[in-house]
């Protein structure tokens, strides 16, 4: 049986700062999954994760699957390997069910991994990477998700700030890709507010306290110097505010000066980072964080009660997986005992047909044609059939026992 790994990072083992190091851009993807050392190869990159699944017929060891990942990210491999997890077989199969479903992500129950792994996938099974190993779990993963997705509200209830300002922020613009965003502070949760936003548009400003930091983005965003942001205002659709201060870095008077356009004004600082009587001004929403907190409260409550459901679902997902691989080593064994019957029925054709040489060659052809129909038909009958409708604990005591074993 073809055995499934994976070696990847995480924001839950690693900061931005060394995850950052480990984003796989597309035309590197692309080379690797077209000249791949491994049997079948996938390779997942996102802002939170790097993660590379490999399905093998020899042994894999973490070390060269580490290797691999830091060879891709031109990275020095002792001085990152601390930071990798590596999985095998059932352990594998879990892991990735629960990062489809958004169980692994920061903000728990999120839609934008299940498009991150879709277009993962898609790309490995287009230039031939995968087989049927990683079709069918990764196949597996996208359907348990979108299950999970229509049958319950997980993806509605997430307890994460910058993701929930994210969906206020897509409620308001349903062209995002086509607005501008204006980042201030680059901390904690405005780096994780850079993530959600960079999935959704390109046209990114950002400024911090300290200007470096602001430029380290400087291959995702437009840089701002923080003197400068008024500057910013009027080119902006939507300002997001993430700073640590104690006076209001945007007032009213000088905001509206400016000739801010921005239609949304979401403020996640506390203190907060701008007068909420902006918000009176024409056309400009402000939004809070204790706006945002009243959502996470409630979502708190019932999500405890889709994440049952949701859980239950994967597990369903899971077992499938689980037992169609189960039956990979037993599909093989039964192909042999199949072909062994059909061959045993044309030597026993072939017995008869020389005991009859003076049969006509037509009847001679439909004698050996019945006998090998038979023998296949016997095969659906006892071994095909048993396959299909048995656990693979039941399927490998009927071969056994036709193999002459002892149970």
């Amino acid at each position: 049986m073809r055995k499934i790994y994976m070696a990847g990072m995480s924001h839950k083992v690693a900061e931005i700062a060394i995850r950052e190091k480990f984003y796989i851009p597309m035309d590197v993807k692309t080379d690797a999954l077209g000249h791949s050392p491994f049997d079948e190869l996938l390779i997942l990159a996102t802002c939170n994760r790097t993660e590379v699944y490999v399905a093998s017929d020899r042994e894999i060891g973490e070390a060269e699957l580490v290797r691999y990942v830091c060879g891709l990210a031109h990275q020095e491999y002792d001085d990152f390997a601390k930071f990798f997890y590596f999985k095998s077989g059932e352990d594998v199969v879990h892991h990735v069910m629960n990062v489809c479903a958004g169980l692994d992500s920061v903000a728990v129950g999120e839609d934008q991994i299940l498009h991150q792994m879709g277009r993962a996938y898609e790309t490995a099974h287009q230039l031939h990477a995968t087989g049927n190993s990683l079709n069918k779990l990764f196949q597996g993963a996208i359907h348990t998700t979108k299950r999970i997705k229509t049958e319950t509200n997980l993806s509605k209830l997430s307890c994460n700030i910058p993701f929930l300002a994210m969906k206020q922020v897509q409620k308001t613009f349903d062209d995002l890709e086509n607005r501008t965003v204006y980042i201030v502070g680059l901390g904690e949760m405005g780096s994780l507010m850079l993530k959600y936003v960079q999935e959704n548009t390109t046209k990114i400003f950002a400024s911090s306290r300290t200007f470096a930091n602001a430029e380290k983005y400087a291959d995702v965003l437009t840089p701002v110097r923080l003197e400068d942001r008024y500057k910013v205002l009027g080119k902006c659709d939507v300002v997001i505010l993430c700073s640590i201060c104690q006076e209001p870095l945007i007032t009213k008077d000088e905001f509206e000066k400016a000739g801010g356009r921005a239609r949304l004004v979401i403020d996640l600082g506390s203190p907060r980072n701008a007068e909420s009587s902006i918000g009176e001004l024409p056309g400009v929403q402000y939004v809070c964080v204790d706006d945002l907190e009243k959502i996470v409260s409630e979502n708190r409550r019932l999500r405890m009660v889709e994440l049952e459901a949701a859980q239950k679902i994967l597990k369903e997902g899971i077992d499938e997986f689980l037992q169609w691989y189960g039956m990979d080593d037993i599909a093989k064994d039964i192909r042999v005992i199949a072909d062994r019957m059909v061959a045993t029925a044309n030597e026993e054709s072939e017995k008869l047909l020389r005991s009859m040489p003076g049969l006509p060659e037509a009847d001679r052809e439909r004698i050996a044609m019945m006998y090998e129909r038979f023998a296949k038909k016997m095969a659906n009958d006892y071994l095909y059939k048993v396959k299909a409708e048995n656990p693979p604990e039941d399927v490998k005591v009927f071969l056994k026992c036709l193999e002459g074993g002892h149970v």
